[in-house]
């Protein structure tokens, strides 16, 4: 129609420019272009999304005309439909069995988990740094999350899996999403070796999974767990949940619950190690709050830099990086027409650096989330590290209760330090990884 307007964007497909360097190019069609800028991905049209107020439509004024879509195709690969990749009543069901776990209330309950894992990670740390070791901080780091995520919500420890499941879930990370890689355009049934790998990495994570349920089937979990809930579910006719579905929504869960938040403690201490000054503040707030003892979750309200430290990392390195979703009607973003059937990429990367919203954005300030300092009228989705809508991550309360917890046991007594000549980039797929794996070198923290 005449009185449509397109969006501005480049001409010709741009999946190669997307597939060799995402955040380099998102980044710049940003600065090119604006907050909403149209794209052709191969056959794909997608806006790509980073306006605030065009955020805000999407996910949440508008937001039952935003789906899961086409670029969340190969999810069920892994994870089955699990609360990722469902929308309106499924997804609802999904979210309804799971709600209550990630309380507040139950949160601080469970929250000991988090320190008992922090106090194994320092401990062995502290050991490497009498040594004069290097340490390999993600791998590190994730085998920390998944313990936490599994004494926490599963009621069983999964550090003792995480050298079979790191592999799977790094695999995971880049084939849920798809890409232009020859690779994952070739049907399933071709006997690739990439289809192989698949297929092993997919069944390490059912055989863990398998095992936690069967834990609980056996009666050796005794607590309430997100596993017994799902177990007790019921569907519409009172039948209890197939075994399927209740792996999906494990898988999915744990994939959400432990690998954002690792990726954000691992960007954190990155970003400490880089200055020195920050981390020398931060370390006298956590001394002088905690005098060498271990943090509590009561603890956090005294240690506000560490709460400024954390969310300008998520700023800079925001663990979920985009939001793909279809557009299921034609709509109006920003008086740009959206037609139905193309997808929106909303990407949080972009939009917490964009120059237009943040002063200086790629510089490392925590200042910038001091209350005094706080601009009033900044946009609400200026800042969106965990979504937004009624779709706002369900462990979003957990995730900062971690990573603020385990950063202040480590920085309370240890200091890791980026090894030269060993650049860290970023690795944009189902996460913002970073890549290659952080290796530090560890020191006690002077008494």
């Amino acid at each position: 129609m005449a009185d449509q307007v397109i969006a501005p964007g480049p001409k010709g497909s741009q999946l190669g420019r997307f597939d060799r360097d995402a955040i380099g190019f998102v980044t710049a069609m940003e600065q090119e272009h604006g907050g909403i800028v149209r794209i052709s991905l191969g056959p794909f049209v997608v806006h790509l999304v980073s306006d605030p107020d065009a955020v805000k439509h999407i996910l949440q004024d508008n937001a039952k005309n935003y789906v899961r879509g086409k670029f969340y195709g190969n999810f069920d690969l892994f994870f089955g439909r699990g609360m990722l990749t469902t929308d309106g009543a499924e997804w609802r069901e999904r979210r309804q069995v799971s709600q209550p776990f990630f309380h507040k209330p139950r949160l601080v309950e469970k929250s000991p988990a988090i320190t008992e894992c922090a106090e194994d990670l320092v401990a062995g740390w502290e050991g490497a740094a009498d040594r004069g070791e290097v340490v390999d901080v993600t791998d590190d780091v994730m085998t920390l999350s998944m313990g936490v995520f599994g004494k926490m919500f599963l009621g069983v420890d999964l550090r003792p899996y995480s050298a079979e499941l790191q592999p799977a879930t790094l695999f995971a990370m880049q084939a849920v999403l798809r890409s232009g890689s020859v690779s994952q355009l070739l049907p399933r049934w071709v006997p690739t070796r990439y289809r192989r790998t698949s297929t092993r990495h997919r069944a390490t994570l059912d055989r863990v999974m398998d095992e936690v349920v069967e834990r609980h089937v056996r009666g050796e979990v005794e607590e309430h767990t997100v596993v017994s809930a799902l177990l007790a579910a019921r569907d519409e006719h009172g039948d209890p949940w197939p075994r399927e579905a209740v792996l999906a929504e494990l898988k999915t869960l744990f994939l959400a619950g432990h690998e954002t938040t690792g990726c954000s403690i691992v960007w954190t201490l990155h970003a400490l190690s880089r200055h020195p000054e920050v981390r020398r503040r931060l370390e006298a707030e956590v001394a002088e709050v905690l005098g060498g003892r271990t943090p509590t979750v009561d603890d956090l309200a005294d240690l506000p830099y560490l709460k400024q430290v954390v969310s300008e990392s998520l700023r800079l390195y925001p663990a979920v990086w985009s939001y793909p979703r279809d557009v299921v009607a034609d709509d109006t973003i920003g008086g740009y027409h959206v037609p139905a059937g193309s997808s929106v990429l909303l990407s949080s990367y972009v939009t917490q650096h964009s120059r237009s919203l943040w002063e200086n954005p790629e510089a490392f300030d925590p200042q910038r989330f001091c209350p005094a300092h706080q601009v009033a009228d900044r946009p609400k989705y200026a800042y969106y590290p965990f979504g937004g809508g009624a779709r706002k991550c369900i462990g979003f309360e957990a995730a900062l209760m971690e990573v603020q917890l385990v950063v202040a046991t480590v920085v309370g007594r240890v200091r890791v330090d980026s090894t030269p000549g060993r650049p860290i980039g970023m690795w944009p797929k189902a996460s913002l990884r970073p890549m290659p794996n952080v290796l530090m070198t560890a020191s006690r923290v002077p008494s």
